[in-house]
């Protein structure tokens, strides 16, 4: 719904050119400007003296491309602000087509709604005052940024001459937190954060401290790493908490569930996995209402992959439930669309399927779909073109091998053992070394458990076993690798010990 705050004398004059010319009576509402103050939101628009006045689109409304501090009242620019909020871009650049200066920038405006093309040269301001110099500033880094640009360079130059440009501290925090979200795409974290907190916050809406306040709580979030600080991860909830509160109390949904899911992960980390379940089941509800089926299915898969975690913590009835989630959100990533997700998916059901408590008969079935799983995740996640991706589809397909109930024809363990090798073929000491001695571990339990049929005393596994453990404690990747190598060597020279004594007999 789009708002119109305004004297109701001047409402009386245009509302019929509104509802009526353009039947748009379900799509705006009119506010008294005397009694209401408007949202930091696109979709709130402000005739005032004569003008037209845009707030800071906190709410990202609209592509964050800004137009002129106050433009002259005209019905016409009025409408046609309207209709390019409502996606109608042919009746809005006709409106505006007295005006060849807004239609070019509205253009742009269409073009960044819709992935065309833009050429940065067109940008241009008709005064170059304080307000009309920030703009074009921002605005050339916001094309940049967010819009199909041939040379997208100078991201960061026009990003940090808005934020030092701006006028207020209000329009300085709006150019820095999409500054942020830049160098967050771009893992520079630490500058990422630094944009925010050199913003003097006293002097921002009560909308913009929580777009801040929650983009910190997000980048926080993603760089938490085990082992988690229980005092930190409080810190952060709390401040999530006051986030949550403040876009549930406004209704601005979308945000509220982009923080249930920040909330989620923390309440995972803390193991508190029915209050991280709440929250996801909100966040998809949520994104669900507001039409944004994506991110619902993102949610649904961060909600699919707490329950893995919590049935594999000793609670096996949240596989079902955990299978039943990954399933529904491959019918939306599907291979052809969404490859990657859709392969990370292949590879959750394949661990599910391999874990899932049933009857032993049934055992042998979840095993061949668990096995078909992994093969069609392997696919996707080729050596060549995903390395990382494919040795741990091949540590997770090892893994589960050796929990399938024991083949006719052919021995798991042999199996798990060829693709712990591929995994290790990628998995190097220098880059991966806790990945690589996860691997060896593994290796090295498929090792005991190996068919030796053939020769049951298979000096040539015994000899591997040997490097394998000498090369575990030569990496060197944490203490509980060391020991749990010193374990298997005990092991080992207790059967070298045996073998040696019935060599001699």
């Amino acid at each position: 719904m789009i708002k119109i705050f305004c004297h109701i004398g001047l409402w009386e004059e245009i509302k019929d050119a509104v509802y009526f010319g353009f039947q748009l009576q379900d799509w705006i509402a009119f506010a008294d400007i005397e009694t209401m103050k408007p949202s930091a939101s696109a979709n709130h628009l402000i005739v005032d003296k004569g003008y037209i006045i845009l707030p800071v689109d906190w709410q990202n409304a609209m592509p964050p491309y800004l137009l002129p501090e106050k433009i002259l009242f005209n019905e016409k620019v009025l409408l046609a602000l309207v209709m390019i909020r409502l996606g109608e871009f042919e009746k809005s650049l006709q409106l505006i087509s007295f005006s060849p200066t807004l239609k070019a920038e509205f253009q742009i405006i269409i073009d960044l709604m819709e992935g065309g093309e833009i050429d940065p040269q067109l940008l241009s301001v008709e005064t170059y005052q304080e307000f009309d110099d920030y703009r074009l500033m921002h605005n050339h880094a916001v094309i940049r940024h967010y819009g199909h640009v041939t040379n997208p360079s100078k991201v960061d130059y026009y990003y940090q001459e808005a934020t030092m440009s701006a006028p207020t501290e209000e329009y300085a925090a709006f150019s820095a937190f999409h500054y942020f979200n830049y160098l967050f795409d771009e893992g520079r974290f630490s500058e990422a954060e630094g944009q925010l907190r050199r913003i003097q916050t006293a002097e921002v809406s009560q909308e913009g401290k929580m777009k801040i306040q929650a983009a910190l709580a997000h980048l926080s979030t993603q760089l938490l790493s085990p082992p988690y600080d229980k005092e930190g991860l409080t810190t952060l909830k709390d401040k999530l908490w006051q986030c949550l509160t403040y876009y549930e109390i406004h209704g601005f949904k979308v945000e509220e569930a982009q923080c249930l899911l920040d909330a989620g992960l923390i309440a995972n980390f803390s193991e508190s996995f029915a209050e991280a379940l709440g929250y996801y089941t909100k966040a998809v509800k949520l994104f669900q209402e507001e039409g944004m089926e994506e991110f619902a299915y993102q949610a649904l898969l961060q909600k699919a992959r707490l329950l893995t975690i919590w049935a594999q913590k000793g609670n096996p009835q949240f596989f079902k439930p955990a299978m039943e989630a990954y399933q529904q959100a491959s019918r939306f990533f599907t291979k052809e669309y969404f490859p990657v997700a859709y392969a990370e998916i292949q590879e959750s059901l394949g661990i599910i399927y391999s874990e899932i408590p049933d009857e032993v008969k049934k055992k042998s079935v979840w095993a061949a779909v668990s096995a078909s799983s992994f093969a069609e995740a392997l696919t996707i996640f080729t050596k060549e073109d995903f390395p990382y991706d494919y040795a741990r589809v091949c540590s997770h397909y090892g893994n589960a091998l050796m929990k399938y109930p024991q083949a006719v024809r052919s021995d798991n363990f042999v199996k798990a053992l060829s693709y712990f090798q591929e995994a290790l073929a990628v998995r190097d000491a220098e880059n991966f070394p806790v990945e690589r001695s996860i691997t060896i571990l593994n290796f090295l339990e498929a090792s005991w458990y190996a068919d030796n049929s053939n020769d049951e005393n298979n000096p040539g596994r015994l000899y591997e076993m040997q490097l394998r453990i000498d090369e575990l404690i030569a990496i060197n990747a944490g203490e509980e690798f060391v020991q749990e190598a010193k374990l298997h060597q005990e092991k080992l020279n207790q059967l070298k010990s045996i073998i040696a004594e019935e060599g001699k007999s």
